[in-house]
């Protein structure tokens, strides 16, 4: 079993800092110790029955054929396919991409292509992800050593992954109102922009946000003036850093698909809410 690090933050707030929470909350101290909290929790995989076939339900779907598709079939990963995982870098896209070929059986009726399942929007692949993560460990999720904000105890809990909330899209048109009445029309990513945008390993956070915006801004509308300005890079490089943010966080807030971020578990000892903010990556952490 690797215990390398994941980072997959798909909160456009640090690319490169794995377990990571809302850009809106700004908690550092939080994100640093939910680090520590997941590497500590990692550890062997529970005995298992021999792999099975379940259904997922797809928050948002995809169009294959001028057919609306939501449900699908994934399965338990095997001992043969980790070791087809354990041979692709798990600090890239391409790691999430080989579970989804290894662990989906099926997109409606069919077996799906490489290409449809990078078509999907990343709330639907998020999603069958923590299905196959159940398929395969379970459901429950154990945190050790997590700090109450309460009275400041350690305390270890255990996260139930299939009570997660799983988000559809929100209603439309997508629209962000920016500074000098402009209103900006987005679209949510797919697995095909996550490649893109994240693809640059280098990135700094900014150019990491530039590329999310030239694949998500649609265009800028001035009603004022009936002008349409189409959404490119040139466009989100002229922006200003306040609308930039604008528009990231309403992806942020209104990202469709398992709402892992907002997970919190009462502690019975005090009473508190503690946050238990997660990814999907770190559910694949005892991977």
């Amino acid at each position: 079993m690797s215990t390398e690090k994941l980072a997959y933050n798909w909160n456009f707030d640090d690319q490169g800092a794995g377990p990571s929470i809302n850009p809106m909350e700004n908690a550092p101290a939080a994100n640093a110790s939910m680090q520590q909290v997941l590497a500590d929790s990692a550890g062997p995989a529970p005995a298992q029955p021999m792999p099975s076939a379940t259904l997922s339900t797809l928050p948002i779907g995809i169009d294959i054929n001028g057919k609306l598709i939501r449900e699908a079939e994934i399965r338990e990963l095997t001992g043969a396919d980790e070791e087809a995982i354990d041979r692709v870098n798990r600090n890239s896209i391409k790691f999430f991409d080989k579970l989804l070929q290894l662990g989906v059986v099926s997109l409606g009726s069919d077996v799906p292509t490489a290409e449809q399942l990078k078509q999907l929007y990343v709330g639907d692949r998020d999603s069958l992800m923590l299905d196959i993560r159940c398929a395969t460990f379970g459901s429950e999720l154990e945190m050790v050593g997590v700090r109450c904000p309460g009275c400041q105890d350690l305390v270890d809990f255990t996260v139930d992954l299939s009570s997660v909330e799983r988000r559809g899209l929100p209603d439309g048109p997508h629209t962000v109102e920016l500074r000098d009445g402009r209103i900006a029309t987005v679209s949510f990513p797919t697995g095909e922009d996550q490649e893109y945008i994240l693809d640059e390993t280098d990135a700094t956070t900014g150019q990491t946000n530039t590329r999310l915006l030239e694949r998500c801004l649609t265009h800028i509308d001035l009603p004022a003036a009936g002008i349409r300005i189409p959404g490119s890079a040139d466009t989100a490089l002229k922006l200003g850093i306040a609308d930039r943010r604008k528009i990231l966080m309403y992806l942020a807030d209104h990202a469709p698909g398992p709402q892992t971020m907002d997970l919190t578990v009462e502690h019975d000892g005090c009473g508190a809410e503690v946050p238990l903010p997660l990814t999907v990556a770190d559910v694949f952490l005892d991977l």
